[in-house]
């Protein structure tokens, strides 16, 4: 990381150069958020089709397993952004429980993810909000 060094009121004072701050982890977290927010209304879409005959539950892939597609061969040019994500992670949950009606929805399933969605998406947003108060004390701006 490059650092500048400025003179202020007779002190020297040194922080980043801003353009060299690798901005790695705050696509991480974004990438994160872009993936909850889809799981989120995948659930919300099973949830709301709990009595709808012949219904499967979706969910969208694992998070390491979007990652992991997108850091494949040609990751420096891949394309970023929630497009990406919508268009590779959806997939069919086939499940052994179903209703008379053949309705695949387990709601307590299905609550139990939404819980574990919503703790990622905590973790992703704290784990933003804390890089970035780490770096305005870097830089001064606390």
């Amino acid at each position: 990381m490059a650092v500048r060094s400025l003179v202020s009121g007779g002190r020297r004072l040194y922080h980043p150069d801003m353009n060299q701050i690798p901005t790695d982890v705050f696509a991480l977290a974004e990438k994160r958020l872009e993936w909850t927010g889809q799981r989120q209304a995948v659930l919300a879409q099973n949830i709301a089709n709990a009595n709808t005959p012949a219904y499967a539950a979706r969910d969208v892939k694992p998070f390491k397993d979007v990652l992991a597609a997108q850091a494949g061969p040609g990751a420096g040019t891949r394309a970023t952004g929630a497009g990406v994500l919508a268009s590779q992670s959806v997939v069919d949950r086939t499940s052994g429980d179903r209703s008379i009606n053949g309705n695949a929805v387990v709601l307590d399933d299905q609550l139990e993810k939404v819980a574990e969605t919503d703790n990622a998406n905590q973790l992703a947003m704290n784990m933003y909000k804390k890089y970035q108060s780490m770096f305005r004390t870097v830089i001064g701006r606390s």
